[in-house]
């Protein structure tokens, strides 16, 4: 057991276990999909460090660590956020700020677009200020409609109503300009991030972040969004996992709206005010998200994976077939079969090839 005192914050004691887990998840080649399936083959991220090539150095993991001046929650946990657990993208460590109770209410995400209009930026700060009396408010600290969604659930700071996830380490701030609004989370709300600590910002981490966004929130309200942005598609990601997405309409003449208005043109929700948003959700104390089958190894019966492994198993041969013929006849979602591809390509048994298709070894 390690203990680190001397930073202030960061007041939990790292075990060998959660050392295991971050060399693991930080070696070069092993991302969330190949964490997981190498933690079903192997058990433990004890083990699965011997069959993976360079593991991170298990001092420099705890000089990272020694540094964060955060706390940190494993996928294994029951305080883990258990709508990321829908995916087999699930992150298996999570760095925060704040106050981890938050993560057990209903939430909605306000997101949108980043050169936001003043009356967007309204819209989304009085949005985010009247539910966050029933809701923890999701955003992703981006500048417009983002910062203003974090603004209004930060209005009765007794609500801590506010969950920012971060596309950097968490003592990294971007944009820069929302450094004191992430001090302000941190008091009265959470700051959230899957990125190792000391990070800066990359592309893949934006994607990332959208994805923790769209699977955590049990609602998604859309303020302006292009019709090719980051918005856009992290709502359509909330959609496929069963999330209520939900739109503010724009003006056609405004290229800011042109996604958003798409949205709604698809069948998404039109809202108005936080009063439709209540209705849409139909909130009570007991409403909870629609259910979809998890999709992450961690959370999937033994029994049920070797039966997935050997129905692959049998429909392969040594000529490549494609990932959608496969999960044709096995009635398997892609993120599933994903997972288990992934599982069988660590143990030796299949070979996936440059053209996405996969045969036997």
């Amino acid at each position: 057991m390690i203990n680190f005192p001397n930073s202030p914050g960061f007041n939990v004691l790292i075990d060998d276990v959660v050392l295991d887990w971050f060399c693991l998840i930080n070696t070069k080649g092993v991302g969330p999909k190949t964490f997981w399936a190498l933690m079903r083959t192997y058990k433990t991220a004890k083990e699965s460090l011997k069959h993976v090539s360079n593991p991170f150095p298990r001092n420099t993991a705890e000089k990272i660590l020694r540094a964060a001046n955060c706390n940190i929650i494993l996928a294994n946990e029951n305080t883990f956020p258990k709508g990321l657990k829908r995916s087999c993208f699930c992150p298996p460590i999570l760095y925060y700020r704040g106050n981890k109770s938050i993560l057990a209410k209903k939430k909605i995400a306000i997101i949108g677009a980043r050169n936001a209009s003043l009356s967007g930026m309204a819209i989304a700060k009085n949005l985010a200020s009247k539910l966050s009396d029933r809701f923890a408010i999701i955003s992703g600290l981006a500048k417009g409609i983002d910062t203003n969604a974090h603004l209004g659930s930060l209005e009765i700071p007794e609500n801590e109503a506010a969950i920012a996830v971060l596309p950097t380490g968490i003592n990294k701030v971007y944009p820069k300009e929302n450094k004191e609004l992430c001090e302000k989370i941190s008091k009265h709300g959470i700051l959230l991030t899957e990125v190792t600590p000391c990070s800066g910002p990359d592309l893949g981490m934006f994607q990332a972040r959208n994805r923790i966004i769209s699977l955590m929130a049990d609602g998604m309200i859309i303020v302006e969004a292009a019709a090719k942005s980051g918005t856009l598609a992290t709502a359509k990601a909330a959609l496929d996992v069963g999330c209520e997405v939900m739109v503010v309409p724009g003006s056609p003449a405004d290229p800011r709206s042109f996604g958003s208005n798409l949205l709604i043109k698809n069948g998404a929700t039109l809202i108005q005010n936080h009063m439709d948003a209540l209705e849409v959700l139909q909130f009570d104390e007991n409403f909870e998200r629609p259910e979809i089958p998890d999709q992450t190894v961690i959370v999937d019966d033994e029994k049920d994976i070797d039966d997935l492994r050997d129905r692959v198993l049998s429909l392969l041969s040594t000529k490549a077939v494609s990932l959608d013929e496969i999960a044709y006849h096995t009635n398997m979602s892609i993120p599933k079969l994903l997972c288990i591809i992934s599982e069988l390509e660590i143990s030796g048994k299949i070979v996936k090839h440059a053209t996405n298709e996969v045969s036997l070894a």
